[in-house]
């Protein structure tokens, strides 16, 4: 029998997107104010005075459980899925016991979350027992349990992706064999295992879509992912909604662009992250992403302005302290359209659920990528997650010492390099400016301050200075190159006692939505990930013919549409400007430069080039995103004989 249970775990849940018009603004959010709102699975202890609807224990024999997963399933309804499950027998305060079942599954149609959430019935195997879903073998280091890590509806077909757990092992370390799909077509009453649909692990554990959060959005559905356990990082993958079995046609995120190859996918946050949730929140216009980061001992919350980023940096959202054993915040798909958030949250003592709230505010931060930018919600020295010193260094806790706020962080030290670091997800080839508000000794004179690959690779941008007596801002440009990660720092030489103090860090992304926008890093003469070609289209690679640097991309065909053209992130209702250089052969009658839905969907706003271009000429198209998260760039012509057009330098900005 089960014996030892794991201490949490990753899961996901899933939202369908809302096309609608936006109530609130399109800036960063950060969450205050969580409070716990009521019991939702198991009894009631003594001295508990929070609500208890849904009795659990004596209605369904689920008495320790965990996840709380939720999706709206369609008909007025969620579904809420949950991990191991135990009944009478239970071991108490965390996972054990007899009557275990590695998941089970309730609906609820409650609409009113003020006073908590309440099922409407549990799936059932006999009455008053609940239905294990999925089964597992139950063998340790064989399959230990199957635990569901999201749900997604589509049409009349529900979609649970598991995770085969092969071992448990310390807090937040557990390996699988496999993560995959599997379906009901009978509202949720018996499920099936797709035997294709599988990301199979690897030899050393280490696959990056072993757990999962499902997002539905446009046609597709979007899935972030992790490794097994809690201390990895987020990836990105996507599939055309109704081919969500057939695994070739999944395409994962590369950083620019969506690739077949999952082995190419790049992160789009760093972790620790565990137990994954995702949904997009239609009252402040941005998606939201909370997970357990161990090492922080919190749940935090990210949020962006489309599915691929860039991500922010991690705000807290409940506390270990305030909440012992916490892990896991699921939201729920029905509290996405206002300032208030209701979400799931598991604690391994007592090993239940309960439904939580926080307050959702415009974050006086913006779209910065650093977490804990200012050092606030640090609890105790030395420095924590998600920053680390090299040498010695902290942080002033209300000290007076900050540029704002209580607190900033420090290094001192009579020698060698020391420094406060902390790792970003990057997107490769995109400009990045950092910021930070740095103040020194008077006797500091090898100070330096930016942004390198991590583990002390080559500088992508930093800056030196020498004995700043107020705080003065710094500033730092870079590219981050190929690279998928930034580690920013702050730091000095020291040879004497010497220190620095940093509050008030800030990265963020530029403005071109556009990645590679001058082809420089297109690494063949054709067209890769992030461009794409209809007909024939290419790379000219310093062949003389671009508008800046050394490379443009080209079409060129007798007959028919030819074309280079992106998928770019968009904010829905919102106004762009599209720019790009293009030049064309001087029988070119029937060209275009514009923006459209994805999957050649309408057309947003294009221009029409009648006329050949015989030099490089600037095209500009302003255009509104509609209900759109992703656009189509492209620039392209109807051959007519040899006809060509080269490209170069697109630019898309909000207005």
């Amino acid at each position: 029998m089960y014996q030892k249970k794991k201490a949490l775990y990753l899961l996901g849940a899933a939202v369908m997107v809302a096309s609608t018009c936006f109530s609130g603004t399109a800036g960063a959010i950060t969450p205050s104010g969580t409070v716990k709102i009521a019991r939702v699975t198991g009894a009631t202890p003594a001295g508990e005075t929070i609500p208890n609807p849904n009795q659990t224990a004596s209605n369904y024999q689920v008495e320790g459980t965990d996840l709380g997963i939720m999706w709206d399933k369609g008909g007025g309804e969620i579904f809420a899925l949950f991990g191991d499950t135990f009944g009478p027998g239970w071991s108490g305060n965390g996972g054990g016991g007899s009557g275990w079942r590695s998941n089970v599954l309730a609906k609820s149609s409650d609409t009113n979350l003020a006073d908590g959430l309440t099922f409407s019935t549990m799936i059932q195997d006999t009455p008053g027992h609940a239905k294990e879903l999925l089964a597992s073998k139950k063998i340790d280091n064989d399959e230990m349990t199957v635990i569901p890590t999201a749900g997604v509806t589509i049409g009349t077909r529900h979609y649970i992706h598991y995770m085969s757990v092969r071992h448990w092992g310390n807090a937040g370390q557990w390996i699988t064999n496999y993560s995959g799909l599997a379906y009901s077509d009978d509202n949720g009453q018996n499920w099936t295992k797709s035997s294709t649909a599988k990301w199979m692990n690897n030899a050393s554990y280490s696959d990056n879509f072993q757990m999962g959060a499902f997002v539905k959005d446009g046609g597709f559905v979007y899935m972030y992912s992790t490794p097994n356990g809690r201390f990895g990082n987020v990836y990105l993958s996507r599939v055309p909604q109704n081919n969500m079995l057939n695994i070739g046609d999944w395409r994962y995120w590369d950083g620019n662009g969506w690739v077949a190859d999952r082995g190419l996918a790049s992160p789009v946050a760093v972790g620790s992250a565990g137990e994954l949730s995702v949904v997009y929140n239609t009252f402040y216009n941005r998606f939201i992403m909370t997970y357990l980061n161990e090492d922080r001992q919190a749940v935090v919350m990210r949020d962006a302005g489309s599915l691929t980023g860039p991500w922010s940096g991690e705000k807290i959202l409940a506390k270990g302290a305030d909440f012992p054993g916490l892990y896991n915040a699921f939201i729920h798909p029905w509290s996405t359209n206002s300032s208030d958030m209701y979400f799931v949250m598991s604690q391994w003592t007592p090993y239940n659920t309960f439904l939580m709230k926080a307050t959702l505010n415009a974050d006086s931060f913006g779209d910065n990528l650093v977490s804990e930018p200012g050092f606030e919600t640090q609890d105790a020295t030395p420095v924590m997650a998600p920053w680390y010193t090299t040498g010695n260094g902290g942080i002033d806790r209300n000290l007076g010492s900050a540029h704002s706020g209580q607190d900033n962080g420090f290094v001192r030290n009579n020698t060698g390099w020391n420094a406060l670091i902390q790792k970003i997800a990057v997107q490769p080839n995109t400009n990045y400016t950092l910021t930070g508000w740095i103040k020194t000794s008077a006797n500091n004179n090898d100070g330096l301050f930016g942004a390198r690959v991590p583990g002390g690779g080559p500088i992508m941008g930093e800056t030196h200075f020498t004995s700043l007596g107020t705080y003065t801002q710094l500033t730092v440009n870079f590219n981050s190159g190929n690279n998928s990660f930034a580690e920013i720092y702050c730091g000095l030489w020291a040879t004497a006692d010497m220190w620095i103090q940093m509050d008030d860090v800030s990265l963020t992304k530029t403005n071109n939505a556009v990645s590679q926008a001058g082809f420089e890093n297109q690494p063949t003469n054709s067209l890769t990930s992030p461009w794409y070609a209809d007909g024939n289209a290419g790379v000219d690679h310093g062949l003389g013919f671009a508008h800046s640097g050394a490379n443009n991309s080209w079409v060129r065909n007798t007959s028919g549409w030819n074309a280079v053209k992106q998928e770019i992130s968009v904010v829905p209702n919102t106004s762009y400007t599209l720019t790009g250089w293009v030049k064309t052969s001087t029988n070119m009658n029937n060209g275009y430069f514009g923006a459209r839905a994805i999957g050649g969907g309408p057309v947003l706003n294009e221009v029409h080039m009648t006329t050949p271009l015989g030099s490089y000429t600037q095209q500009t198209v302003t255009f509104n995103s509609g209900n759109n998260h992703s656009v189509e760039i492209y620039a392209g012509l109807w051959a007519d004989g040899d006809t060509w057009l080269q490209a170069d330098d697109f630019s898309v900005a909000k207005n």
